[in-house]
């Protein structure tokens, strides 16, 4: 690998780098209202054996999250996103060859744990250059790019390759990202300067704003995850309800290019609070028993909302602390 000093975090190589295995870690997550709906109507299970599926590999993208936290200054970033990658590929294969196993929601845990390292490492990267708001903002365009695209096609692809097709296209995906590790940084000290908007708040304001964060995005898990099964009930026609999430996602992109173009010229607080509570009003529209037609409104707000207000949510914490790795901790909440 080459040396860090070497490795410009700013430049464009290492920002795409970055923007490309952030949209790598979260492949299953990014579309999980219809992986979760695989779960059951593939493998048979419940809505709450689906959602236990789900919730064990969140619990290794959290625990990965705090472990890298914990090892940043220690160990070489490249390091930690190579090994994160190719225990998440493995894992992927190992889903695919135990599908419907004992062991299935431990392969999931375990790929949980390689996205967790290769989600937090990108975004700390981002975290730390000159403009974070635009390169969170790409980073959510494309990722959203393949949700679109992903979130629609998953009724076809349960048909035409099964989940273990999924899994299996996943990890050749995964592996092909390591081409990416020569241009990452390998710590913070690449960072040419800290922010001109960074300031250090003290301990107990830190705490605040992470557990602002924890908060904020226990919300937003629990709603997307179960978004396609929610739509179920409002229409029983997986199409109907994957092409809601496809014009969710679509309507998304220019909610996450928003910040890029704005970034902080109008201050943090209005897009904060426009994002936030905008996004619990989408959230309250499917309360009862919306019609579907509630239910592809209701889901086009809150996407758009959900990804014009994180690049604020996260750039706000990533200025608390003046070398901005305190990101890290805000995508382990």
């Amino acid at each position: 690998m080459n040396d860090s000093s070497r490795v410009d975090i700013n430049s464009p190589a290492s920002i795409l780098s970055a923007v490309v295995l952030g949209t790598i870690g979260v492949l299953s997550f990014i579309v999980q209202p219809g992986l979760v709906q695989g779960f059951v109507t593939e493998l048979g299970v419940d809505e709450a054996g689906a959602n236990d599926l789900a919730f064990a590999e969140m619990l290794g993208v959290a625990l990965a999250a705090y472990l890298v936290v914990a090892i940043k200054r220690a160990v070489d970033w490249r390091w930690i996103v190579g090994l994160s990658l190719l225990l998440a590929a493995l894992s992927n294969i190992g889903s695919a060859a135990l599908l419907g196993t004992a062991l299935f929601e431990a392969v999931r845990f375990a790929t949980g744990l390689g996205e967790g390292g290769v989600i937090c490492t990108s975004f700390m990267i981002i975290g730390l250059t000159r403009r974070t708001e635009r390169n969170l903002a790409f980073y959510l365009l494309l990722l959203l790019s393949y949700g679109a695209v992903g979130l629609w096609a998953m009724p076809w692809a349960f048909d035409a390759i099964g989940l273990a097709g999924i899994f299996s296209f996943w990890a050749v995906l995964t592996v092909v990202a390591l081409i990416t590790l020569p241009y990452l940084p390998a710590s913070a000290e690449s960072r040419a300067q800290p922010s001109p908007t960074a300031a250090y708040v003290g301990i107990p304001m830190l705490g605040v704003a992470l557990l602002a964060v924890l908060l904020y995005n226990t919300a937003i898990g629990a709603a997307w995850a179960n978004l396609f099964l929610i739509g179920m009930e409002t229409r029983p026609d997986e199409q109907a309800v994957a092409n809601a999430l496809l014009a969710a996602q679509f309507v998304a992109i220019p909610g996450a290019l928003v910040p890029a173009i704005i970034e902080a010229k109008f201050g943090r607080w209005l897009p904060l609070g426009i994002g936030i509570f905008g996004g619990a009003g989408a959230i309250a529209l499917l309360l009862g028993e919306p019609t579907y037609a509630m239910f592809f409104f209701a889901v086009c707000a809150f996407n758009f909302l959900w990804n014009f207000g994180m690049p604020f949510v996260l750039s706000s914490v990533g200025d608390m602390v003046v070398k901005g790795e305190i990101i890290s901790a805000a995508v382990a909440m």
